[in-house]
């Protein structure tokens, strides 16, 4: 798909991570490794991607917040936060996430999002879903025990409320993307 800037915009829906609990991720990376060679995401950018939506045409925005207005009928929820893993498990990994324990709500709420779009013709990343939080997107061969550092390291579980839902547009340019706020509701 040949994307015009003015025509489309890239989009994605998240769940807000509390900034409590993002402190104490970060803490407990940084335990494991803190090495600047790395580009780390950063503690603005961390999230737990609902959706995926990608290049959409402007015009559909209003419609995605609507559908974004009717996530307001489910109730907040708890997760946890457990331990690091990689995509793939296999191989020479391509990202360092943390794992989430979630309630069913979520799936639940991705579920209800996906189909709300595809009422639009809006097609929302056909992957199944696994809820993980992307910490590193890793460039080349790791450093020799990276990755056996992270999935043995054992921590305290992070649990929050979940409860900030947000629809975010990603521009990308070279230097990474940056993300902006078109849409945030609280479930209560």
């Amino acid at each position: 798909m040949q994307t015009d800037k003015l025509q489309y915009r890239r989009l994605f829906i998240a769940l807000e991570i509390p900034e409590d609990a993002k402190t104490k991720l970060f803490a407990f990376r940084d335990a494991v490794h803190l090495n600047v060679k790395y580009r780390w995401e950063v503690k603005d950018k961390i999230h737990l991607t609902i959706n995926f939506i990608g290049d959409v045409k402007e015009e559909k925005i209003p419609l995605i917040k609507n559908v974004i207005d009717e996530v307001l009928r489910f109730k907040p929820f708890f997760c946890q936060i457990t331990k690091f893993g990689f995509f793939p498990k296999t191989g020479n990994p391509e990202v360092l996430f943390a794992v989430l324990q979630v309630d069913s709500f979520l799936n639940k709420i991705e579920k209800f999002i996906s189909e709300r779009l595809k009422n639009f013709d809006i097609l929302a990343d056909t992957k199944p879903y696994k809820p993980h939080i992307t910490l590193l997107k890793i460039k080349g061969k790791t450093e020799e025990g990276f990755i056996e550092a992270f999935t043995s390291y054992q921590f305290e579980k992070i649990s929050f409320l979940a409860k900030e839902i947000v629809l975010y547009e990603s521009e990308l340019n070279q230097s990474g993307s940056i993300y902006k706020r078109l849409k945030t509701i609280y479930l209560s």
